[in-house]
């Protein structure tokens, strides 16, 4: 599932999102943000493989996280594809992203990685990346 955004809104917001309950807060900042420039926000989620996670628990995650960006006014999305980062800022550049918003949590070296590769890729872009 891949949602684009409106064509007549100037101004879009991809909030990137993981199956954890604690992403309702970028979720939230990305509707707030959106609203504060008249925009609208994604929340999106990137699958590593054509499979999607049969761990029930964090397939229930990323539904309420979908629902409560949706009530919120969002559009939701999955991308799919090994490289995290090139994946992102695809769609990022496709869809005319202006603001991405990612999570600052206790990360792994990799997720850090991640990151890192996806600010240096979009920048070039003149997106820019909010780490919340």
């Amino acid at each position: 599932m891949v949602t684009h955004y409106n064509p007549q809104v100037n101004y879009r917001i991809m909030v990137c999102i993981t199956p954890q309950s604690g992403c309702k807060r970028l979720i939230s900042k990305a509707a707030q943000r959106a609203k504060d420039v008249e925009g609208e926000f994604c929340a999106v989620y990137v699958n590593k493989s054509d499979f999607i996670s049969k761990d029930l628990k964090q397939h229930s995650i990323l539904q309420e996280l979908f629902e409560y960006a949706q009530a919120l006014g969002g559009r939701v999305g999955i991308l799919v594809g090994k490289k995290v980062h090139s994946v992102l800022s695809d769609f990022a550049r496709e869809n005319e992203v202006n603001e991405i918003i990612v999570g600052k949590t206790q990360r792994t070296a990799f997720e850090e990685n991640i990151i890192k590769s996806l600010k240096q890729q979009v920048e070039k872009s003149d997106i820019n990346v909010e780490i919340i």
